[in-house]
């Protein structure tokens, strides 16, 4: 009987089946070999060999059927010197049909016993805990542990198990997430091409990903993927960016981009133009109908571009985001208003010098813009340019203020840009809380620290310390404009902290005119540098008050504490004014703090 007839091709022989008691651990046989174990086609070698590999799949499967047996599983005595043992799995007709097979049936009888033994290896694996998972349950495994941007993972994964192996190069969406720039082109390609058509998330910081391969790789993308890219960051030099979006011109759609951001840190050196990179028209006039966010840090690019080919492609445009570095690059209040009106959904823009005014702003009058939806302004700019660009806006919903003013540059005018700021926060709800001080050539006002409340903050910057003999009247308007600020007129609580050097200026009536129109003021507390000019307004008016004179008019009537810094001569002008406040029945606390 030819061997291939004794073994089925199911990859277990069906006669060595037979040749085991599946009631017992180990079918126990002793044979009795009377002739000699010779063999004249065969070597000592390969049947040794092969004796070997047979005791290897026996040992397997026995240990299958019983897995808790202790018995050795294979033993023939006095077999070419194997070690010696009571159990025998195989029969003499068996051992001997081995010996008188020729070296083209010993070949066929070991390919048949390495495939009975995968088997049996695979069939064994299949009842570990972790086989036996169902694949989404593996890909969730597996994608918790995936690092972000790492294929050496998945590599590791793959090579465990048929079964994980089949999972992972299954899975597009692993691949997406391990999708690493920095990778050598050749791997890159592969693993972008097992993404399949799954949406991409693209991230590029030349501070992380600094390798010769970068560039290209994104050049890849940009031009035969950027149709399924979701989110791209680019984070470099200036050149990088002008390659890499420049490679992405024959593409005219990106139907699923929601976030874009380009980030040029070649502008590190203010007075460098040349270090802005150059967006192309093509770039901006791409067709992004499901675009949210919009970052551009660094960037020279076409506002009317912006405004006629971006804008009406991107209905649902919410944040804005604008950082230039020189103002060659930025936009004309007009510019900058017709980008904004053509944004409907528009919600949190942010604007760092990227405005700024022009001789048609001022011989125009811009008409209101409306902007329903929008709750956080954020900008910088000049007092002039801020002004127009507040009084031009109608803003129903907006919660948050931020305005960084440049009042070092000519043709400052406080006076105007706090109109532009009591326009855009006349539908704000009342703030509660105010601090007002100086330090570091920037005079501070904000309002709530507290997130439940809306949030008013504006930063002067440059303001600098002037001689007191010349005349100076920014901080007197800014004083004034901020009494007219109708969102701060029921302030309860007032922080100041203002040097002398910068109440020297300030005109005598008005402290009294911003007191009079912030009439709420229970609890004031006086920072490192306390404004005399202050507290001998408040003083002067509690003497006059004390008098019978002018009582019709006195000051703060609300006011219970005063909080102020352990300095002996101020403490005895408090206790003073307590004094004089108390007379008139309006009794005052006072507090100190270390």
């Amino acid at each position: 009987m030819a061997f291939t007839e004794r073994f089925s091709t199911f990859g277990y022989p069906s006669r060595m089946m037979m040749m085991f008691n599946a009631k017992s651990p180990g079918f126990i046989v002793t044979p009795t070999i009377n002739r000699p174990l010779c063999c004249k086609n065969v070597s000592d070698v390969t049947l040794r060999s092969f004796l070997s590999e047979l005791a290897l799949f026996i040992s397997t499967f026995t240990q299958e059927l019983h897995p808790q047996s202790t018995q050795p599983l294979l033993a023939m005595d006095g077999l070419y010197h194997f070690p010696a043992s009571s159990p025998v799995t195989l029969n003499e007709e068996f051992l001997w049909t081995v010996v008188v097979a020729n070296a083209e049936e010993i070949d066929q009888m070991l390919q048949t016993l390495r495939s009975a033994i995968v088997y049996a290896s695979q069939w064994c694996n299949s009842f570990a805990p972790a086989a036996r998972l169902q694949g989404d349950i593996l890909l969730l495994i597996f994608e918790h542990a995936l690092p972000d941007r790492d294929t050496c993972m998945l590599r590791t994964l793959s090579q465990v198990c048929h079964q994980w192996r089949s999972t992972v190069l299954q899975a597009p969406l692993l691949w997406c997430k391990a999708l690493n720039l920095a990778d050598r082109t050749t791997w890159f390609s592969e693993v972008l091409g097992r993404t399949q058509t799954v949406p991409l998330e693209v991230f590029f910081d030349i501070a992380e990903d600094y390798t010769s391969y970068v560039i290209p790789n994104l050049a890849t993308i940009m031009m035969g993927h950027f149709w399924r890219c979701t989110s791209l960051h680019i984070e470099g030099y200036r050149d990088d960016i002008e390659e890499i979006v420049s490679s992405c011109i024959m593409t005219d759609r990106a139907p699923l981009l929601h976030w874009l951001s380009i980030h040029n840190i070649s502008c590190s050196v203010p007075s460098v133009h040349d270090g802005e990179a150059e967006i192309p028209d093509a770039f901006l006039s791409v067709f992004a109908p499901q675009l949210m966010s919009l970052h551009l840090e660094g960037c020279a690019f076409n506002w009317d571009v912006v405004c006629m080919r971006l804008a009406p492609h991107t209905p649902l445009l919410s944040s804005l985001h604008i950082c230039n570095f020189h103002i060659q690059s930025a936009a004309s209040v007009a510019q900058l208003l017709s980008v904004l009106e053509s944004l409907p959904c528009l919600k949190d823009p942010q604007l760092q010098n990227s405005f700024t005014s022009s001789e048609t702003d001022w011989n125009t009058c811009p008409h209101k813009v409306l902007l329903s939806q929008l709750t956080s302004l954020i900008f910088e700019s000049s007092a002039v340019a801020g002004a127009m660009f507040l009084a031009a806006l109608e803003l129903l919903s907006l919660t948050k203020l931020e305005a960084t003013i440049d009042i070092g540059q000519p043709s400052t005018d406080i006076h105007k840009f706090m109109e532009g700021v009591w326009l855009a926060t006349c539908r704000m709800a009342h703030l509660p809380y105010l601090y007002i001080y100086y330090g570091h050539r920037l005079l501070i006002l904000h309002s709530n620290h507290h997130h439940c409340f809306s949030t008013l903050w504006v930063t002067f910057k440059n303001w600098a310390l002037h001689d007191p003999a010349v005349s100076d009247t920014c901080f007197t308007n800014l004083i004034r404009g901020i009494a007219d600020v109708a969102v701060l007129q029921k302030t309860q609580d007032l922080k100041v902290s203002l040097p002398i050097s910068i109440e020297w200026h300030l005109a005598a009536d008005a402290w009294a005119y911003f007191f009079s129109r912030l009439k709420k003021i229970s609890f004031i507390s006086f920072g490192t540098h306390c404004p005399v000019f202050l507290i001998c307004t408040l003083l002067l008016d509690a003497c006059c008050s004390n008098k019978g004179t002018q009582v019709q008019s006195r000051l703060l009537p609300s006011l219970m504490q005063i909080t102020l810094p352990s300095i002996p001569k101020l403490k005895v002008l408090i206790d003073i004014l307590a004094d004089a406040r108390g007379r008139v029945g309006i009794p005052l606390a006072v507090s100190t703090i270390s």
